[in-house]
């Protein structure tokens, strides 16, 4: 399995568990089955685009800003992942609850960092 390959099924398992335990345990965040398959995948590839984007413009003296900067690019993700997919099968509701998504989900993209030591080589 090439890195890339291998990096990108890590990132969506861990977006598929952390979204899975924040449904079960908050109220207020209703996902779907079907729209649960749609919903990792965009936050997946919305996470990974968001961060090429921001880690390929912002100075490399930022990176005390790492952990805002997660929590910002995660709550973005789910900001586009709630607004793309129908309210019927993927929906947040309450400042609570956009927190506790958020932290569980970040979190899971940090585990993510640490099994995913060794990112995908550059492209020439």
């Amino acid at each position: 399995m090439t890195a890339l390959l291998k990096s990108v099924a890590i990132s969506l398992a861990a977006n598929a568990a952390s979204l899975a335990l924040a449904a079960w345990i908050f109220d207020r965040f209703n996902i779907r089955f079907g729209w649960y398959v749609v919903a990792v995948v965009l936050v997946t590839l919305l996470t990974v685009a968001l961060r090429e984007v921001v880690t390929s413009t912002v100075n490399r003296f930022a990176r005390g800003y790492t952990i805002l900067g997660g929590l910002v690019l995660t709550w973005l993700a789910l900001l586009l992942t709630d607004a793309l997919v129908p309210r019927s099968g993927f929906a947040i509701d309450g400042w609570g609850t956009w927190i506790g998504v958020t932290v569980i989900v970040w979190a899971a993209g940090i585990a993510y960092g640490e099994v995913d030591k060794k990112a995908p080589a550059p492209r020439a």
